[in-house]
């Protein structure tokens, strides 16, 4: 099903595709990093899952340390590369993490969002809105 939503007015040029179900269980911080078990967040009240020899910051240091800890380093582009997996890293225009996506093996993107459903979409569908713009890539050999 293809559709749009109004917190990200790209989406009504590039619709977002559902991929799955709405569920809180997991966020997009944990679907980019792979774990679809856990909200990953790094909450001064530790509530949310945060690795623990991560400093549990809102900085993109620390949301890059976390990639970094399953083999991501920055990279300097979103193109889809053969052998490579990437995210990109979202942030507000004041550089607040606020998003993560995973590169699909087509080159479209997976993002889950906040409670509710995964999406398949471009990149650009999911930039000027609610989540900022995707401002660190990140890859890693597959």
């Amino acid at each position: 099903m293809n559709f749009h939503l109004p917190q990200f007015p790209n989406s009504i040029r590039e619709n977002f595709h559902l991929t799955s179900p709405q569920t809180p269980q997991y966020n997009c911080i944990a679907w980019a990093f792979g774990d679809n078990t856990k909200w990953y967040w790094p909450d001064n009240t530790n509530i949310m899952y945060w690795p623990e020899d991560v400093p549990r910051n809102e900085t993109l240091e620390s949301f890059v340390l976390l990639f970094s800890k399953i083999n991501y380093s920055i990279c300097d582009n979103n193109l889809l590369e053969i052998g490579y997996e990437k995210i990109a890293i979202y942030a507000t225009s004041f550089g607040k993490p606020t998003h993560a996506a995973r590169q699909l093996s087509n080159g479209f993107w997976t993002s889950k969002l906040g409670q509710s459903v995964d999406v398949t979409h471009t990149l650009q569908a999911m930039e000027d809105g609610e989540y900022g713009n995707a401002v660190i890539f990140m890859k890693r050999p597959k």
